[in-house]
């Protein structure tokens, strides 16, 4: 969120609530598309979020690369860096 704050206002731990169901979403996907599971509940058209994944994990890479605080930058560059990385070899 910017390492703004050390502790989150309550509007931005909702926004953080809803970003740990997008990050479950986002593992199920991978899941899915690996194929490690293979009795999905949904039909999900996992090429194209795997993609959609990836692109947002890239630029994520940058956005905390260019953060002004510095545990930003030297914490979470470094893990979404890797979390693109490895949506790339997804891809291939």
């Amino acid at each position: 969120m910017g390492g703004y704050y050390k502790v989150l206002p309550v509007p931005l731990r909702i926004v953080s609530a809803f970003n740990v169901l997008i990050l479950l979403f986002m593992g199920y996907v991978f899941l899915v598309h690996g194929g490690v599971l293979t009795n999905a509940i949904f039909s999900l058209p996992t090429n194209v979020l795997v993609w959609v994944f990836t692109i947002f994990l890239g630029v994520n890479t940058f956005a905390n690369l260019i953060s002004k605080s510095k545990k930003e930058r030297v914490i979470m560059t470094p893990l979404s860096g890797m979390a693109f990385l490895l949506c790339l070899l997804m891809i291939i």
